[in-house]
């Protein structure tokens, strides 16, 4: 059932479109006992970001879930908290993230501190590409350190 929540996950994504600007759209799915539990996308820079609204939504129901995000999820302080920080703390058993982020202080370390606390770990290349088409002008700057927290 990976293909239907990441695509849900996707089209969630896509509603922050000229919203979330110069951070990337990104949705997120929270799938508990087979059902959903929570939904978000990433509206305003600065505001809270999908995985955050998928898991305030899901609530209690998220501990032992699996969350498809459109993206790794953050491990850094910006303006918001870091999203793997609160994956973690909701109990969350499973992360099934569309593509790695590119921006040189969450690449690779926000799955890589997921594992370290047991979280389970699962790109879905089927939809990589879509996903970073989706952020293609964050893709491009966020390497040269160019993007927005």
């Amino acid at each position: 059932m990976t293909t239907d929540y990441m695509a849900e996950a996707l089209e969630l994504a896509r509603r922050g479109i000229g919203l979330a600007s110069p951070n990337p759209m990104v949705g997120a799915v929270v799938v508990s006992g087979g059902e959903v539990a929570g939904r978000g996308f990433h509206t305003w820079a600065g505001v809270k970001h999908a995985e955050v609204l998928a898991l305030e939504e899901a609530g209690e129901r998220a501990r032992g879930a699996a969350l498809y995000a459109t993206l790794e999820p953050c491990v850094h302080q910006g303006r918001t908290g870091p999203c793997a920080e609160a994956v973690i703390a909701a109990g969350i058993a499973r992360v099934v993230a569309a593509s790695e982020d590119p921006n040189p202080r969450v690449s690779g370390l926000g799955f890589q501190r997921l594992r370290e606390a047991g979280v389970e770990v699962i790109l879905d290349q089927a939809h990589a590409a879509e996903a970073l088409k989706l952020n293609e002008p964050f893709v491009s700057c966020a390497p040269a350190g160019r993007w927005c927290s």
